[in-house]
């Protein structure tokens, strides 16, 4: 046992200092940052929408604006889960500045939330993966390995960097799939509920993780089935089941009846009614009939899969490998993992078919395929167990393959943390080479090598003097001391950016030393 406790505190460890190494101080993205603010004005009772008189909107929606609600109120409209989550540590953030004002309050609010809320989350999710994986059946030495692979060789890194909800979902959709299997294992009618009760989150979060409690159900259903052989005992867990999941969807519909004067109203739904009524809209370009649905459903469903700007196989790499073994050693999966795997691939193809014809299937300037990863996350996670397993009994050439597969997958996704994320956008826009629908990841190792070498590419920021002054706040890592040392020409300032490379650099040597100490002793 206490063998146990040291192996699980060893991988939460491991977590928690790549987290902190990785972090950049910032939330990463206006829609986080919007989030955010929604959650600032619940506590300050301040309005949702912070706009300056001089701002004007870009284009119809503009997700700055909001949408009007009741009694002409305007707010954000976006989920408030995420909301939700990070209000403690803006609340938090915001008494610190007041107490030691070491930098302005919006960086405080940031730095509080990713330390308090996001960091904890992201390593829950790690410990949530571990769970799952060992109750498939896989050894504790298998599930801690392939917990970290999971972790450091997936975009779950890239988004435990930049605070879209993708992680959040994450966590509580694997803890729904493991509750599930732990009431089909163990009949313990609470687990059913929670795990229904961590799927009403994800709905609170993101309206479309409906499609994660339908395929959460289905794996229930048939674990069910398969265990007990009886339709009573289905009825009965799908009961349980359902009873959790409605407390947060009822809270979701409760708030938005608040805001938008409907509890079938959402933000985005109210915002779509809005497009062409809204006065903050006057004078702008209409958009295209059945805007945002406006794709041939063909772009939407192949643009993942193997568009060089957003593949799943390409900006998640372990994805393609672990398929091939899943089918080579299907017949000696256990019939749980077999299921699991049948219900997220439909998980994964229900996300398809949902974003395949909306004008942003791709996330926009979101790393990889934003609204897809989250299934191939879920996916991973007892292949990469499979692969590990295999890896670990392995010899000879193959287990340098899949040492090499391993190696490169993690190297992916450090390249993708190592530089802000919108580096590759702000080149676009001011006319350097490049496009968020080219490939972005042979432009981010470009981007690396220029930082190293300027003359390596007539594509690096150094070639263009020109538009080198618009580029100069992303054309740096991405890392916590290296994103603030861009404020630090303040006197005031630089001492404690000084301090943070310090702390960054013990902390980047100690994440080395424990993970390779963990996995080759």
């Amino acid at each position: 046992m206490k063998f146990l406790k040291e192996k699980i505190s060893s991988i939460l460890l491991i977590a928690l200092l790549w987290t902190a190494v990785i972090n950049s101080g910032t939330l990463g993205t206006l829609d986080t940052d919007l989030r955010l603010q929604m959650a600032h004005a619940w506590w300050t009772g301040t309005e949702e929408i912070q706009v300056s008189p001089d701002d004007t909107p870009i284009v119809r929606g503009d997700i700055r604006f909001g949408v009007m609600g009741v009694d002409g109120k305007r707010y954000i409209a976006y989920e408030e889960g995420q909301s939700i989550l990070m209000l403690p540590g803006d609340w938090v953030g915001t008494q610190l500045h007041h107490l030691l004002p070491i930098a302005d309050q919006k960086t405080m609010r940031d730095w509080a939330v990713n330390f308090l809320i996001f960091v904890p989350l992201n390593v829950a999710a790690v410990a949530a993966c571990y769970w799952l994986i060992k109750l498939f059946g896989f050894k504790q030495r298998t599930a801690g390995l392939a917990a970290i692979a999971w972790f450091l060789g997936t975009t779950l890194l890239h988004y435990a960097q930049v605070h879209q909800h993708n992680n959040q979902v994450l966590l509580l959709v694997t803890l729904g799939y493991g509750a599930a299997l732990s009431y089909v294992l163990r009949d313990r009618p609470l687990l059913a509920f929670l795990s229904g009760l961590a799927l009403g989150g994800t709905v609170l979060i993101r309206i479309t993780s409906i499609i994660h409690g339908l395929t959460v159900a289905l794996f229930l259903a048939g674990g069910l089935a398969y265990r007990r052989r009886d339709l009573v005992k289905v009825v009965q867990g799908l009961g349980l089941w359902i009873a959790g999941f409605i407390p947060f969807v009822l809270l979701g519909r409760i708030m938005d009846y608040f805001r938008y004067g409907s509890l079938f109203a959402t933000g985005k739904s109210t915002e779509q009614q809005q497009l062409t009524t809204d006065p903050a809209w006057n004078g702008l370009p209409d958009l295209p009939d059945g805007y945002p649905l406006i794709n041939d459903p063909h772009v939407g469903i192949l643009g993942p899969l193997i568009s060089l700007s957003k593949s799943i196989f390409i900006y998640d790499p372990l994805l393609l490998p672990c398929l091939i073994l899943a089918v080579v050693f299907w017949k000696k999966l256990t019939p749980y993992i077999q299921w699991y795997l049948v219900t997220v691939t439909v998980n994964l193809g229900l996300h398809l078919v949902a974003y395949s014809r909306f004008v942003f299937w791709h996330g926009d300037s979101a790393w990889a395929a934003r609204y897809h990863v989250t299934s191939v996350h879920l996916l991973l996670i007892p292949l990469v167990a499979v692969l590990i397993q295999t890896l670990r009994q392995a010899k000879a050439w193959k287990a340098w393959l899949l040492k090499t597969v391993v190696a490169i997958a993690i190297m992916v996704q450090l390249a993708s943390v190592a530089m802000p994320m919108n580096l590759e956008i702000y080149q676009t826009n001011v006319g350097m080479p490049g496009s968020r629908l080219e490939f972005r990841l042979a432009q981010r190792i470009s981007n690396l090598v220029c930082l190293v070498d300027g003359s390596f590419s007539k594509a690096c920021t150094t070639q263009h003097p020109d538009k080198e002054q618009y580029l100069e706040h992303l054309n740096h890592l991405a890392f916590l001391p290296f994103t603030y040392s861009q404020q630090a020409e303040d006197d005031v300032v630089y001492p404690l950016s000084i301090f943070l490379f310090l702390l960054w650099g013990v902390l980047l040597a100690f994440a080395l030393v424990v993970t390779l100490k963990f996995v080759f002793i």
